[in-house]
């Protein structure tokens, strides 16, 4: 990139002709309007009237932060920023950007074109009805025929029907824009599947901590942020970034706000000093829930109880909870938990879920929320088993698997005269009756010895595994009925 001053008048640093570049195109429709992306473009007078993660947003693709694995060299966004020439070789067309919001999508998708030396056209799907996405469309038609290629860039494309996202079909199948999208929805739920088998798909991944502290360093620093107005205490700094979920944008926002607020108050003439209070009074406390975000955390709190770590728990819980969750989501999430995850091996647990759910059904919150909690606290101190899941997964396999043997005659039930005569329960023997266990055939012919329920040395399965291998080797060594035409195992051959 050329330093400032040192291209021709009305040319870029590629040396293209831009005199006229930002004129509108007859009939763009505002929602669409045509810029020119290039590099070297004067700043506007009015810079600082800008919000702080506008007047932030990198220069170049080699500035952003936080999503080297998708912008290295070779990666497919890299090649898609490159600018065309007949030596090129060929790159993708269209491209999904998929992640939360404040990871980069809007400021890689204008980097492309600036890098490539394309004409930028920018809609978002909140608001661009079909008739602007046609207008839009027809300005790149007529600058291709112009010899100017276009970047066509749909935020949010998730909002698109997929009849409207068909329309896009055969400007991406011709190559008349390169086409690149946003969402923070799942790509199989967001493009239509005609749309999406023509695009690549490029995971913007969260931020950590580490690059938002040096997002957040360098908006301080910059000429183009804060310019060192202002200093950031390291409690400030750290409540910036973990208040942020990952968002830049979040966090740049929150700085700026904090910034104003330590600035309006310091001694004149005085660096401010931004502090965790200042932070506080401007801090948004309601976070953003994604759909995405309802299934992770869900996932997250269930693994963290079957991890027996309560604090994550609890966590993950309040953090659904404040975002507007349905509690009886969070109650049936907590139901399964208790039976999958503890099971047997403290059987209590169940119940105490249970009547958490009924408490938010009957006291509603937020008072439901420690009813709740202590469900969910006691799941994740509990001893752990999945024995029983793992016996009914196990039974489930064998029926689809066409193990589907008939009832034992004497296990079946003698409704009336004709299945009494069928032998319809005959030679069964009622276990209460002879001390609590008949050796006797419970099972289908064929497997009859199969075992479904193994439990784990953990809790009171501790104590249930001793007692049922005795239990299964005396069912093992004990006779039963020969077969289905006999009376079945006699009193004498009862075990107590």
């Amino acid at each position: 990139m050329h330093p400032a001053g040192m291209n021709p008048a009305g040319t870029n640093p590629a040396g293209m002709d831009t005199t006229g570049m930002n004129a509108p195109i007859a009939g763009m429709p505002t929602a669409g309007r045509v810029t020119a992306a290039v590099p070297g473009t004067p700043a506007s007078d009015n810079v600082m009237l800008r919000p702080l993660a506008d007047r932030m947003r990198p220069k170049r693709l080699d500035d952003v932060i936080g999503q080297d694995q998708v912008l290295a060299p070779g990666a497919p966004l890299r090649l898609m920023a490159s600018p065309t020439t007949s030596q090129s070789v060929v790159v993708p067309g269209a491209a999904l950007l998929y992640g939360p919001p404040g990871t980069g999508k809007t400021t890689i998708a204008h980097l492309i074109a600036e890098e490539s030396h394309r004409r930028f056209i920018e809609l978002s799907a909140v608001n661009a009805r079909v008739e602007e996405l046609r207008n839009s469309l027809s300005a790149a038609e007529r600058l291709k025929r112009r010899g100017e290629e276009t970047v066509l860039f749909i935020d949010e494309i998730h909002r698109y029907s997929r009849e409207e996202q068909d329309i896009l079909l055969p400007a991406v199948e011709k190559r008349l824009v390169t086409f690149v999208a946003a969402t923070t929805e799942a790509p199989s739920s967001t493009l239509a599947p005609a749309l999406l088998s023509r695009c690549i798909i490029v995971h913007l991944h969260q931020l950590g901590v580490d690059g938002l502290n040096r997002i957040v360093d360098r908006a301080v620093a910059s000429p183009d942020g804060l310019g060192g107005s202002v200093t950031l205490d390291p409690e400030a700094r750290k409540l910036i970034v973990l208040s942020s979920g990952g968002d830049a944008r979040h966090a740049l926002t929150t700085l700026e706000a904090a910034a104003s607020r330590a600035a309006s108050q310091a001694t004149p003439g005085q660096v401010a000093v931004v502090t965790s209070d200042d932070v506080r009074s401007v801090i948004d406390n309601i976070p953003s829930y994604s759909v995405d975000d309802h299934y992770d955390m869900a996932s997250a709190l269930v693994k963290s109880m079957r991890g027996s770590n309560p604090d994550a728990a609890v966590y993950w819980a309040t953090r659904m909870l404040d975002a507007g969750e349905d509690p009886m989501f969070i109650a049936r999430r907590v139901v399964v938990s208790a039976a999958q995850d503890v099971g047997l091996a403290q059987p209590q647990v169940l119940q105490t879920a249970v009547a958490a759910a009924q408490a938010v059904e009957m006291v509603g919150m937020p008072d439901a929320r420690v009813p709740l909690m202590e469900a969910i606290i006691q799941i994740a101190v509990s001893p752990k088993s999945d024995a029983v899941l793992n016996a009914a997964n196990a039974a489930q396999k064998d029926i689809k698997d066409g193990r589907l043997g008939i009832v034992p005659l004497h296990l079946r039930n003698p409704t009336d005269a004709d299945h009494r005569a069928a032998g319809n329960g005959m030679g069964y023997i009622n276990p209460l009756e002879h001390g609590g266990f008949v050796a006797q055939q419970y099972m289908p012919m064929g497997i009859e010895d199969t075992e479904y329920y193994q439990p784990r040395n953990s809790g009171v399965e501790a104590k249930i595994g001793p007692w049922l291998a005795q239990y299964r080797a005396a069912m093992r060594n004990a006779s039963g009925p020969a077969d289905e035409g006999e009376t079945g195992t006699s009193e004498a051959d009862a075990v107590n």
